[in-house]
């Protein structure tokens, strides 16, 4: 909230100015003499003066209510930042729980993942390339056994199929593929040490190499090198099923 604005403080100065003035004005009209009425003036002015230090008074204390009131203002919009800063941070550990999915329109903004595209049966998807290397980086300070899965994943060719490998955190996983109607689901399981979580979960998917889309198919106008496509990647937690095991 901001004081009283400059304008009105002239004005309220004009004001009581006119008003000694009108005083000195009605004292000097009733009075036949020079003397009277120059103490009469003095009378008049010490009044005025008077008035006019209760009239500063009362601006006083209206700006000290003001600035009071700016500063509840100020408490009520730390406290807002600080509600939101929460919030954000509620938000955050929303995205740090499990189940984890990133779909493409998330991958899309991983390096070495190209944008996101639409299968004939209306199914999103993202091809990863053209490096053999795909980084996957978030947040997560629990410390629990995963379940990753890879869900619809086509490889340009087998010999990539055969050559796909998986860590998190620089741990090589071993993992399942079954293959189903759009592609393969390959599962992994992965068991964290105190120490290896950092905050932070990395996932690596890696393959030998990408391959030229026109290198396989020369009638293409697809420039691009390519080693596999998925629909999402899940990462769930595992602790009820090491837990039974």
């Amino acid at each position: 909230m901001n004081f009283l604005p400059e304008s009105e403080v002239i004005n309220l100065k004009y004001q009581l100015a006119q008003q000694i003035k009108a005083s000195i004005n009605r004292a000097a009209s009733s009075k036949s003499s020079n003397t009277p009425f120059l103490d009469s003036c003095v009378d008049t002015l010490i009044d005025e003066m008077a008035e006019l230090k209760i009239e500063i008074s009362k601006l006083s204390l209206t700006l000290s209510g003001l600035k009071n009131e700016e500063g509840v203002s100020d408490q009520h919009n730390e406290q807002t930042l600080l509600n939101q800063s929460a919030s954000s941070s509620v938000v955050e550990d929303e995205l740090c729980s499990f189940p984890l999915k990133l779909d493409p329109e998330y991958l899309q903004n991983i390096t070495n993942f190209h944008y996101p595209e639409t299968s004939q049966n209306g199914r999103s998807y993202i091809w990863m390339g053209s490096g053999n290397k795909a980084s996957i980086e978030f947040p997560m300070t629990r410390i629990s056994p995963i379940k990753l899965s890879l869900k619809n994943v086509r490889f340009i060719t087998d010999d990539i199929r055969q050559s796909l490998q998986l860590f998190v955190n620089g741990e090589e996983l071993k993992y399942e593929s079954l293959k189903q109607d759009e592609g393969y689901t390959i599962t992994a399981f992965w068991m964290p040490l105190h120490n290896s979580t950092k905050d932070k979960y990395v996932i690596d998917i890696v393959v030998e190499s990408s391959i030229s889309v026109q290198e396989l198919y020369p009638e293409t106008n697809d420039t691009r090198k390519l080693c596999l496509a998925l629909s999402e990647i899940e990462i769930q937690n595992n602790v009820e099923e090491y837990v039974n095991a």
